[in-house]
């Protein structure tokens, strides 16, 4: 990547650094105790990470996709996990505030989420459906107890990536003092009362991130809790959505270059049939592969993250990364681990882990099929998402 400039190759350079002394020697072991430390989380704020991509009137450091994507990919290659939920807290939750949020939102929720006081969380998927949101059944709805034109929200989310987020992003179906419907966002803090963050769930990978329900019981929310208009603000930021797959994407590349690069230097010292391993045919070409397929993936996120800085991205695009990319990295992650062998099955070697985190991303932030199906109806009816038309025109009203 010799056309990244100065800026771009010092955030890559600080956050290899970074990956290799403080997330190598314990990432085997946040992905056994399903657990990333209090102590790691503090080292990445303070290196600015969690103000990456937020601008610096708001305490942040306002660079480019392209370095957010770059710092994601370096981190990966030792903790595909621990970069997964990084990525959440340096370009979603952020971005839409930014893009949403009153001045008087953004100085109270992204100053502190910068400097790593107050991390946030992102949560829309429910029980009866991730995308459709029009089988969604939280609500966010008016309430004439709460002052100063406040509301109340009731429900439940599945799959919320928490962390030690303080402040919640949740989406959901909406209706204002007019009885018009829609879809917005709400900011829910931890404390509010009748919020709860219930069990964290046993994961195949990403296991150093808390995943887990959380439900809302009349949690009464002011005014000023509202993201954005009260009808649309759940639409209204699709460029963090976009910018947040692409970099989640970054986090699926660096996975398989972690891997890529242990297993070379496995093969390279192991002797197998009496010979050098990496002098059996197959290995090679499985080596060669795999090689080009995680260049090519690279090539293909990079340049859609440039269209995407550039305004001229297709509506399409993140989706195509992610799907494309996604299973395309897992594929060749099954394909590394297999060089392993019987040492692969086991945990003690820290390997296997990347082959299910890469199966996690294939999930997270989107299941394939999901993206697949976006892409489709892009194509076949110039529509950019999978919104119930009946949501939109209530949101647009």
């Amino acid at each position: 990547m010799d056309w990244l400039n100065e800026d771009q190759r010092a955030l890559r350079d600080m956050a290899a650094n970074f990956a290799r002394k403080e997330l190598e020697p314990i990432a085997n072991q946040i992905d056994i105790d399903e657990h990333t430390p209090d102590e790691l989380v503090e080292k990445a704020a303070a290196l600015g990470l969690y103000g990456l991509y937020t601008s610096p009137e708001y305490g942040g450091s306002g660079a480019d996709l392209v370095s957010v994507c770059v710092v994601s990919e370096e981190l990966a290659k030792a903790s595909p996990s621990f970069a997964g939920m990084l990525t959440v807290q340096m370009v979603l939750c952020p971005k839409a505030v930014e893009i949403l949020g009153t001045e008087e939102q953004k100085q109270r929720i992204l100053t502190a989420h910068a400097s790593g006081e107050r991390l946030m969380a992102y949560s829309q998927s429910e029980p009866a459906g991730a995308a459709n949101i029009g089988s969604h059944l939280t609500r966010i709805v008016p309430d004439d107890d709460t002052p100063a034109g406040g509301y109340r929200i009731d429900g439940a989310k599945l799959f919320c990536t928490q962390g030690t987020a303080k402040t919640f992003l949740v989406m959901a179906k909406t209706k204002d003092r007019g009885g018009n419907e829609g879809y917005g966002c709400a900011i829910v803090e931890t404390e509010d009362e009748g919020f709860e963050v219930a069990h964290y769930e046993d994961k195949l990978g990403w296991r150093g991130t808390n995943t887990g329900p959380i439900s809302f019981n009349n949690v009464r929310l002011e005014a000023g809790d509202i993201l954005g208009d009260i009808l649309t603000g759940g639409f209204s930021h699709r460029a963090a959505n976009h910018a947040n797959l692409l970099a989640h994407v970054a986090t699926s590349i660096g996975c398989a270059q972690g891997l890529f690069d242990k297993t070379m230097d496995y093969v390279q010292q192991r002797r197998l049939y009496g010979r050098d391993m990496a002098e059996l045919q197959p290995i090679g070409y499985w080596l060669a592969e795999a090689h080009a397929k995680i260049t090519a993936c690279r090539a293909l996120l990079y340049d859609t993250v440039r269209q995407f800085e550039a305004g001229t991205v297709a509506p399409e695009a993140g989706n195509i990364c992610k799907a494309f990319i996604g299973e395309t990295i897992f594929e060749v992650c099954v394909k590394l681990l297999q060089m392993w062998g019987g040492s692969g099955i086991m945990n003690s070697t820290g390997v296997n882990r990347y082959m299910r985190d890469a199966r996690a991303k294939c999930v997270a932030e989107g299941a394939t099929e999901m993206h697949y199906a976006i892409i489709a109806n892009q194509l076949l009816h110039n529509q950019p998402t999978l919104v119930p038309s009946n949501i939109v025109k209530a949101a647009a009203s």
